[in-house]
C-alpha cells in the first residue's frame, strides 16, 4: 500500500505542472479578450503580454499607437504591425496600415513595398485601390495611381465621380483622364459624362460625345446633353443634336419638317428637358396626360388645384429656336372648369438669350370650353432661342387660394 501510495502521490506531483500549464495556455486567451476589450493603451498592451502570438492583438495595438493622438508612435505601431505580419503574413489590411505608417514617418520605399503588398494581397478590395491610388497620387507616380483608381471605379460603379474629382484637381489632361482612367464601357462612359456635364465641363462633354457615337444612347444622356447645350446657348448643335434623336425616337410619327413647337399636343412622352416640355412642380398644383379631354390628337396636359395654395408655377415651358427680327404667332387651345382668382392660366414668351422679351396672352379663369389663345410677337435683334410658358402667376390678393382644373392643347407657333 504504501509503494501504491508513493506512486499515486509521485503522479499527482507530476500532474500538477502538467495542469497547470495548460490552464496558463487556456486562461491567456480569454484573459487577452478580456483586456482586449477596454480598447486603451493599458488593455492593448495586457491583451498582448497574455497572448503574444496573436497577430490581431499585435495589429489592434499597433493601430492604437498611429492614431491615438494622446499616445502617437510610429515607431511602436511600425514594430507591431511587422510582429502581426510575422505572425500572419496575409493581412492586407496590416499591409496597408504599415504603408501608412512609413509614409507618415517619410520612410517611401518601405510605404510603397509594403502597398504594393497590401495590393497583391487584395486585388479585389475597392478601399486598398482607393488608398492605393491616392498613395501613388501624392509620391507623383500618376500611372500607377490612375491604374488603381480604374479598378476601384470597375470595382465600385456607384463611387467612380470620387475618382474623377480626384484627377480633375490635379489638372490632368481631359484626353488622359479618358484614355486611362474612364473604363471602355458604355456605363461608364455615361457616368463620366454626366459627371463632365453636372460640373459644366462642355468641351470635355463634347470629346466623350464624339467618341459615344455608334453606342446605343439612352433617352437621359441625350436630354441632358442636349439641356447643356441649350444652357451654354449652343442651340444649333442642340438642335441638330435633338432632330437627329427625335428621328430616331419618333420614327414615323413625325412632322416634315418638325414644328417650331415640339409635342405642342401633347400626344408623346413628355421628356422634360432638350427641345421638349419641361413640366413645373408646385404646392397645391398637380400637372397630368389627360386622355379623355383633348381637342387635337388624344390626349392633353391637364392640371388641377387644391383651393388652398397660392402658386406661382411655369405648368409647361419649352425653349424654341427662333430667327432674331421676324414676326411670330403663338396660338393654343385653353379649356378650364371653375377655375377661381382672378390669376389663372395664359401663355407668356420670355427670352432665353433675348434681352427684355416678355409678352402674356389673356389670362384665362372660370368655366370655359375649349377656347383660343394666343400671341403676336417680333423677336428683338440678335434672337435665337426663346421660353414658351404655360404660367399661372402667384396673386397678391386676399382672395388668392386657387381651385379647380385646366387643360391645355394644340399648341403652335408660326413666323408670320
Amino acid at each position: 500500500m504504501r509503494i501504491n501510495e508513493r506512486l499515486g502521490f509521485l503522479l499527482i506531483l507530476l500532474t500538477i505542472p502538467l495542469y497547470l500549464l495548460l490552464l496558463w495556455f487556456i486562461s491567456r486567451q480569454f484573459l487577452g479578450e478580456f483586456y482586449i476589450r477596454k480598447m486603451n493603451e493599458k488593455g492593448l498592451v495586457s491583451a498582448v503580454s497574455y497572448d503574444s502570438k496573436n497577430a490581431t492583438y499585435q495589429y489592434l495595438l499597433g493601430r492604437f499607437y498611429q492614431h491615438n493622438s494622446d499616445a502617437f508612435n510610429l515607431d511602436r505601431a511600425i514594430s507591431h504591425y511587422r510582429e502581426s505580419i510575422r505572425l500572419s503574413p496575409l493581412q492586407g489590411g496590416c499591409w496597408l496600415d504599415l504603408s501608412k505608417a512609413f509614409q507618415a514617418a517619410g520612410r517611401i520605399n518601405e510605404a510603397e513595398s509594403a502597398m504594393e503588398r497590401a495590393l497583391r494581397l487584395n486585388q479585389k478590395n475597392p478601399t486598398v485601390m482607393w488608398e492605393a491610388g491616392v498613395f501613388y497620387l501624392v509620391n507623383g507616380n500618376t500611372d500607377k495611381a490612375v491604374k488603381s483608381l480604374k479598378e476601384f471605379i470597375l470595382l465600385r460603379p456607384e463611387k467612380q465621380e470620387d475618382a474623377y474629382e480626384l484627377l480633375w484637381k490635379l489638372q490632368l489632361s481631359s484626353n488622359y483622364i479618358l484614355t486611362n482612367l474612364v473604363p471602355d464601357t458604355y456605363p461608364c462612359y455615361k457616368r463620366y459624362l454626366f459627371y463632365l456635364l453636372s460640373s459644366r465641363r462642355i468641351k470635355e462633354s463634347k470629346e466623350l460625345w464624339e467618341m459615344m457615337k455608334g453606342l446605343p444612347v439612352e433617352d437621359e444622356v441625350f436630354i441632358r446633353y442636349t439641356d447643356l447645350l441649350i444652357s451654354k446657348h449652343i442651340y444649333g448643335e442642340a438642335e441638330e443634336i435633338w432632330k437627329n434623336f427625335i428621328g430616331k425616337r419618333f420614327s414615323g410619327k413625325t412632322e416634315d419638317p418638325p414644328p417650331l413647337i415640339w409635342n405642342g399636343s401633347f400626344e408623346f412622352k413628355i421628356l422634360n428637358g432638350g427641345f421638349d416640355w419641361k413640366i413645373g412642380k408646385a404646392k397645391g398644383a398637380q400637372v397630368f396626360l389627360d386622355d379623355d379631354i383633348h381637342v387635337r390628337g388624344g390626349r392633353s396636359l391637364g392640371i388641377t388645384f387644391d383651393g388652398k395654395h397660392n402658386p406661382d408655377i411655369n405648368i409647361a415651358s419649352q425653349v424654341v429656336r427662333v430667327l432674331p427680327k421676324e414676326r411670330y404667332f403663338l396660338r393654343g387651345y385653353m379649356r378650364t372648369d371653375n377655375l377661381t382668382t382672378t390669376n389663372g392660366i395664359f401663355f407668356s414668351v420670355e427670352d432665353h438669350d433675348c434681352k427684355s422679351m416678355n409678352k402674356k396672352s389673356e389670362v384665362i379663369t372660370g368655366k370655359n370650353f375649349w377656347r383660343e389663345v394666343a400671341v403676336e410677337f417680333e423677336t428683338p435683334s440678335e434672337c435665337n432661342a426663346l421660353s414658351i410658358n404655360i404660367r399661372r402667376a402667384k396673386s397678391d390678393k386676399l382672395d388668392n387660394k386657387i381651385g379647380g382644373s385646366a387643360w391645355i392643347d394644340g399648341i403652335s407657333l408660326i413666323k408670320r
